[in-house]
């Protein structure tokens, strides 16, 4: 696996393999937004892009992953886990952010095992799936 920084050319791997955006043209867009004004990133596995992930400094002026997505037939690859390590190694000593819905287990396990804590959630963004947001002080 290799970690880059994506560029508008992904766009279209990065929607074949985001499992809202093959039948929601709004996340698909989004993606598109994403890649004009985020920080972006990718990850390959031979010389296919299998992973995503989405960063942003709008959380209270502090990091923030804004998605992490993997391919359904990479998952469990150790790809969500690069892309977090990649993102806490860019950020040192300070605040990274992120959020997963509370049903979303294999992503709060994960954040668990990279150093986030629970910090706070949030209701009715998904009616009845409340939104948690995690806290790590990057290293």
């Amino acid at each position: 696996m290799s970690i880059r920084p994506a560029s508008p050319q992904d766009r279209s791997a990065m929607i074949a393999l985001d499992s809202v955006a093959r039948t929601d043209p709004q996340r698909a867009a989004q993606i598109g937004d994403w890649l004009r004004h985020y920080r972006c990133l990718v990850a390959e596995a031979q010389g296919a892009v299998v992973a995503y992930a989405v960063t942003h400094r709008h959380f209270f002026g502090c990091a923030f992953i804004e998605m992490v997505m993997v391919a359904d037939a990479q998952r469990r690859n150790g790809l969500a886990a690069g892309l977090v390590a990649w993102i806490q190694a860019d950020c040192p000593g300070q605040k990274l952010f992120t959020s997963t819905n509370r049903s979303n287990l294999p992503m709060r396990h994960l954040l668990a095992r990279m150093g986030f804590v629970e910090s706070g959630f949030v209701e009715h963004l998904d009616e009845g799936d409340p939104e948690l947001v995690y806290f790590c002080q990057c290293p």
